[in-house]
């Protein structure tokens, strides 16, 4: 299991909150996707040299107050991650926690470099995403 961590500088709460209260937002940030179909995906995902074609579904999407909750599975050849993010916004920041869990066959032998994909993935989701918010009062 791994976890990393963030803040990041937003203009306004409800702005945030409303962009991320959809989940669809959270789908149009993610790099690589080349198919959604409600909370399901599909998308081409760089492993090391290869690139894999992997299916992902939105498992939950919650907003409580002020903090949104995912989970996603994405699931691709021998190997399935499961990510989970609590996003909480407060007036003028975003604070991120995202938790990522690989099983299937080739875990083991490929955990660090899909780690290291994975929190690479989380950080241009959450950098989309507080441009998108920031921009969105702007206009």
């Amino acid at each position: 299991m791994s976890i990393i961590a963030g803040e990041e500088k937003i203009i306004n709460k409800d702005k945030a909150i409303q962009f991320l209260s959809n989940y669809e937002n959270l789908l149009k940030c993610t790099p690589g996707i080349s198919k959604i179909n409600d909370k399901e995906f599909s998308a081409s995902v760089k492993v090391g040299p290869l690139t894999v074609e992997v299916q992902g579904t939105i498992v939950e999407h919650k907003v409580e107050d002020n903090k949104v909750f995912d989970k996603i599975e994405v699931k691709g050849p021998g190997i399935i991650v499961t990510i989970i993010t609590v996003v909480t916004i407060e007036d003028h920041k975003l604070s991120w926690e995202a938790e990522y869990e690989l099983s299937g066959s080739l875990a083991k032998a490929l955990g660090n470099t899909i780690a290291k994909q994975a929190k690479e993935l989380t950080k241009q989701i959450i950098s989309c995403s507080v441009s998108a918010i920031n921009s969105s009062n702007n206009s």
